[in-house]
């Protein structure tokens, strides 16, 4: 410790061996949580040991303008669930699943990550069911398709925050709806619904834990928003996503 140092330790009324300690938040450093656990949206496989895990909760609100809704002014948030684990020499296995009742989604996938000095980068794919049910109202009424989602994400590491870019790719089909007794393919469906633009902020705790929040656009069919439009429509809509939620 030099002469600067012990001067700012005794104004601050902190002990000399605890200065280094005193800088707000004495939250554990981004490579050190990706080298015990991990994070969920910063790549973090390659330094995190094979077999630790990650899992998460949180919730998502999309705001959709109510005319491409056809006037449908109440958008419920959703509920997310997320797991990682690390498989070693930068591989992961990953579980998503998300819903709001009337929609939900359940991915599995596996992603390569790599780091290069702060920055580190990751290539995923998952794949899933997208389910769309509505049993109350008079009606009885699913959605089922297979879906299948590419993610390429890049972060940095800013110390005791993580900040991540991930792009997605949204492919869907065939969907199948069933209404009662009745039951068919989708016309004018495409495999091709949409994409994702999101910003991930991870914060760091002293525990090792982390909270996060994030923001960015989604561009995507009327029918993936919202199913029980079916797809009548093959324009592309696109609007803001907000996410918030804590990793344990």
């Amino acid at each position: 410790m030099n002469r600067r140092q012990l001067a700012v330790a005794v104004i601050l009324g902190v002990a000399p061996g605890a200065a280094a300690h005193a800088a707000p938040g004495d939250a554990a450093s981004v490579d050190e949580v990706a080298k015990s656990r991990g994070f969920l949206f910063y790549p973090s496989a390659s330094t995190a040991p094979s077999g630790s895990v990650r899992f998460a909760i949180g919730g998502s609100y999309d705001a959709i303008d109510p005319q491409v809704m056809y006037g449908v002014s109440a958008r419920l948030p959703q509920l997310t669930l997320d797991v990682q684990g690390a498989l070693g020499k930068g591989f992961s296995l990953e579980g998503h699943f998300n819903t709001m009742l009337v929609t939900t989604e359940a991915l599995v996938g596996v992603g390569y990550a790599w780091r290069v000095r702060r920055w580190s980068f990751e290539v995923s794919t998952s794949v899933g069911l997208y389910v769309g049910r509505l049993g109350s109202f008079g009606f009885d009424a699913w959605l089922l398709a297979p879906e299948v989602r590419p993610e390429v994400t890049i972060g940095y590491d800013f110390g005791h925050i993580a900040v991540s870019l991930r792009g997605s790719l949204f492919l869907m089909g065939p969907e199948r709806a069933i209404v009662g007794d009745v039951s068919g393919g989708l016309d004018n469906s495409n495999p091709f619904v949409g994409h994702s633009e999101m910003i991930h902020v991870e914060n760091t705790t002293r525990g090792g834990s982390v909270w996060y929040f994030g923001a960015g656009l989604l561009t995507t069919r009327a029918y993936y928003a919202l199913w029980l439009l079916f797809p009548d429509s093959p324009s592309l809509y696109t609007y803001p996503r907000i996410v918030v939620g804590y990793e344990f």
